[in-house]
């Protein structure tokens, strides 16, 4: 499709480039495409362990590549040092990340695309292998274009019908946002090769490609993605100006006109009312998503404004070096749940449970601190810089093209991060290193030579040595490949686990969660899922067990309450006042909160600590004033500190509020008792001598 002449090493391939080469290829193609629907999740995980052991491979074939050539040099790039100083970042967090094993599981997905680039950068280096690589990246994201479109029209495998509204539109990514993710890396680089390629055929196809991944782009309803494409657009055309001066927009005038006919025709059709833009239609939801309503009021937005303000609590406890790699989601809920006993915050925006930032600058910060950031940007600005300076010396325009729509795919990447977390899946970070890899490769940065004689004239290797070694990158490469594929398998128990909890087969449930732990003993879902049923047989015991190894490894908006229950159970009641106080934090909404708080009041009241019992009945009966409970135990609160009049008070609204309660019964009885006491406390003091 793209296939021109581009000005690089022409040197013949040893077999070792071209297994890496069908590697990087099977990534492109396979990462994007994989699933499992026996998975929890169907999507995320099998296109994590793809990705993860596809790159596994390459760097063993690399190893081995390097060993039996007996050339241990590198390619020399500028932008190397901040790569390997953002991999140094990764995994020095670890040290003090503040839930070492989810860092730990983090790090296979954050280490894939710069070793990714490191494997291109010294081994892409001919120009069939990037117009193959090339090729298949614009290939792969026609197709899934092409597929968003029957999705959008209804035509789709029957297994995905649960997946409706902007969910219809999904890909082979389970959502919309994910789908729009990924298209917007292929896109820019299909739109800058339409430009420069000389052949009808090839810009014919590429027109086509263009138009199915924009076409599912925007039935996707994706506003960051919009954005992100939008940005990279501008942004490609100055480069364009910049590289080739006015000749590209004279040499391209017919197609900006109907472009800017396009554009004329679709602001059109938003502000003017026809059939075309009537409701129901794309046109009329697109409307809809980017109106100043839908952009100041909608929840999506607002559920996004809270969740970068907590994450600035979380920035703001550790600013220089963050919480660890990987532990946003572990501390999400408890930020939130800060951020929402600040003045009326739970009032003004929606609840939720955000694993990510929806801002990727804003969760490297909380992760990695400052330096990780910082680390981050300077890779990014040297990218761009390289960039730029490589466009002021080629001469070749579609070498030129080629540079352009890698770095428009970058920029669309980094634009899009503001508003979602791209850098977190799989598909995208592929394509996204890929494209940094590939820019670096036409700059054709040449190999350091070792200049060292010595070690020249030593050249061979023993030959038991050598075969040691080979054996043990070998080794080396399988042992890493099964680790990685640990969580995955356990997740597929984890599927299996919920099917027999639906099923109430509570012990094969256990039986099968266990297993899954056998495979990744850091899951705490599993932990939490056998938890709950251990709680369901009264086994409270082991039940509680099971939740402090889940706390360990998650966070769950209902395994505060679980604890607490089990503690209340059990009697340690101090434990269980800790835990209902969390559980209460974590609550969606105020309906679910005041029989919490009850609890935690009646607990104060067992504990003899009356004051902080007062306080949980009055937070009751803020949100409920009819919680006859909270009424009941506000008036306990109140007569164990000696305040009767406030006592009786209370034990009127009960009697009044529910007149046939128990409750009621028993403030009948205790106001007589008080009535008795205070009647007999005048004629003790009289028979005093």
């Amino acid at each position: 499709m793209i296939k021109e002449e581009i000005t690089l090493l022409n040197n013949n391939q040893s077999i070792w480039t071209n297994t890496i080469e069908a590697i990087i290829i099977a990534l492109v193609v396979l990462v994007p495409i994989a699933f499992y629907p026996y998975c929890i999740t169907v999507f995320i995980p099998a296109k994590e362990l793809v990705a993860e052991v596809l790159i596994l491979l390459a760097l063993m074939f690399f190893g081995l590549k390097k060993l039996s050539k007996e050339e241990f040099k590198f390619t020399h790039i500028s932008l190397n040092i901040p790569v390997l100083s953002f991999i140094a970042i990764c995994g020095l967090s670890l040290i003090w990340s503040n839930s070492f094993f989810i860092s730990l599981k983090e790090i296979p997905l954050f280490f894939a695309g710069p070793l990714l680039y490191f494997i291109i950068t010294n081994n892409i280096k001919h120009e069939q292998q990037i117009n193959r690589i090339l090729t298949t990246i614009i290939t792969v994201g026609t197709l899934l274009g092409i597929y968003g479109i029957f999705q959008y029209n209804g035509i789709d495998f029957s297994f995905w019908a649960h997946n409706i509204g902007r969910q219809q539109v999904f890909g082979l990514f389970g959502n919309v946002n994910y789908f729009a993710e990924y298209l917007i890396v292929p896109l820019p680089i299909a739109v800058s090769l339409f430009f420069v390629s000389q052949n009808k055929l090839k810009k014919f196809l590429l027109l086509i490609g263009i138009i199915s991944m924009g076409a599912s782009l925007v039935a996707t309803f994706t506003r960051g993605s919009y954005i992100g494409f939008g940005v990279s657009l501008i942004f490609m055309f100055f480069l364009f100006v910049y590289s080739r001066g006015k000749r590209f927009i004279k040499d391209n005038k017919s197609i900006f006109i109907i472009l800017a006919l396009m554009v004329i025709l679709f602001t059109s059709l938003m502000v003017i009312p026809t059939p075309l833009n009537k409701s129901g239609t794309a046109i009329e939801k697109i409307k809809s998503r980017i109106s100043i309503s839908q952009l100041t009021q909608s929840p999506s937005i607002k559920r996004r404004i809270a969740t970068w303000k907590f994450t600035a609590l979380m920035i703001k406890d550790h600013p220089l070096i963050g919480s660890g790699i990987g532990t946003y989601k572990y501390n999400t809920l408890k930020y939130q749940a800060e951020f929402f006993k600040q003045g009326e915050n739970r009032s003004l925006y929606p609840h939720g449970f955000a694993e990510k930032a929806h801002n990727e600058y804003l969760q490297l910060w909380a992760e990695m601190g400052i330096i990780g950031l910082i680390i981050f940007i300077w890779l990014i600005v040297n990218y761009f810089s390289f960039g730029i300076k490589i466009l002021k010396k080629i001469k070749n325009e579609h070498k030129q093209g080629i540079i352009i729509g890698l770095m428009g795919s970058v920029l669309a990447v980094l634009v899009d991060a503001l508003f979602g977390f791209p850098l977190h899946l799989p598909a995208t970070i592929i394509l996204f290193w890929v494209s940094i890899g590939l820019t670096i490769v036409m700059g054709g940065n040449k190999p350091i030579q070792n200049k060292d004689k010595k070690s020249e004239a030593r050249k061979t290797i023993f030959f038991p040595v050598k075969f040691f070694l080979f054996l043990g990158i070998i080794f080396l490469s399988v042992f890493l490949c099964v680790t990685i594929a640990r969580p995955f398998i356990a997740r597929t128990y984890w599927y299996y686990t919920n099917k027999e909890i639906k099923n109430e087969n509570y012990n094969e449930a256990i039986k099968i969660g266990e297993k899954a732990l056998k495979w990744d003993p850091y899951l705490g879902q599993i932990y939490y899922d056998i938890g709950k049923i251990l709680k369901i047989k009264e086994l409270y015991g082991i039940s509680l067990e099971y939740f402090e190894k889940a706390a360990k490894y998650i966070d769950y908006p209902g395994l505060p309450q679980d604890v607490a229950i089990i503690y209340l159970k059990k009697g340690q009641l101090e434990k269980a006042a800790v835990w209902l106080k969390k559980a209460i934090s974590y609550q969606s909404n105020e309906k679910t909160m005041f029989p919490l708080y009850s609890e935690l009041g009646n607990t104060y009241l067992r504990l003899q600590n009356y004051k902080p019992a007062e306080i949980a009945f009055i937070n009751a009966l803020k949100i409920n004033p009819n919680f006859i409970n909270a009424r009941y135990g506000l008036a306990g609160a109140y007569l164990n500190q000696n305040r009767k009049n406030e006592a009786i008070e209370e034990f009127k609204n009960v009697i009044k509020n529910a007149p046939d309660s128990l409750e009621a019964k028993n403030a009948r009885n205790i106001m007589q008792k008080i009535s008795q006491d205070i009647l007999r406390a005048p004629s003790e003091e009289t028979e005093t001598p």
